[in-house]
Parts: C-alpha cells; structure tokens; sequence
C-alpha cells in the first residue's frame, strides 16, 4: 500500500536535500532507499516537470510540480512504454511506483538530467 508522505515527512526530506538521493533517509520507515522520476510536461509556456519521490522500500511518496528552467529530462521510460496513455499510470500511484522501481531496478532510473539547449 502507497501512502503520501504528510507536511512533516517532506521538510525532513528537505532536510536531506544537500545528500546525494542515495544518502537520503525515509523520513517514515528510516531505509536508505530513496529513489525519484521526473516527467516533462508540454504546452506551457515554460518548461515544466513532474516529480516523483518514493521509498524503494515502503513506497511512501511525494509528487510535486515545478518548473524545470534550463534544464531538461533525457530520457523517460515511461513515457517510452506508454506513450499517450501515460495519465492512466499517474492516476494510479501504486500501479506507477511498482512501475518505476521496475525501471529502477533494471536500471532505466534515475534519469539523466542536462541543460535545455538555447530556444528549447
């Protein structure tokens, strides 16, 4: 079972945001086990991201929305395997994380990040 991490779980990961992601502590099951996804989305004006983070180990999780500025996700599996059916996942939290540490595992993830090249 999924469960979202609550206002006290994330300022503890906030804590944490000066470690590398696999330095970083479940603020609810205290593993080492942290591990995230980033979706870019499209037809905004500026380019923008959707955040995963989660527990390897208790699928305990976060999402958030933010701005991506100048950088920009290279590569994203599960866009690749689902294509134009990829809300159906994001709709299902449990479905998607069971999804990405598949991806995790066979070492699909964590996704590169580079710089947006100029007028992208």
């Amino acid at each position: 079972m999924v469960r979202k991490y609550d206002q006290d779980h994330r300022e503890a990961l906030g804590a944490q945001l000066h470690l590398p992601l696999t330095e970083r502590m479940c603020p609810l099951c205290g593993h080492i086990a942290m591990r995230d996804y980033h979706h870019e989305t499209y037809g905004r004006t500026t380019p923008s991201w959707i955040n995963y983070l989660w527990c390897g180990n208790c699928h305990a999780y976060s999402s958030s929305f933010t701005a991506a500025e100048r950088k920009m996700v290279e590569s994203d599996p599960l866009l690749t395997q689902y294509d134009d059916r990829i809300s159906e996942v994001f709709d299902d939290p449990e479905r998607l994380l069971k999804i990405l540490d598949g991806y995790w595992k066979a070492g699909s993830l964590p996704q590169v990040i580079s710089r947006r090249p100029r007028g992208r």
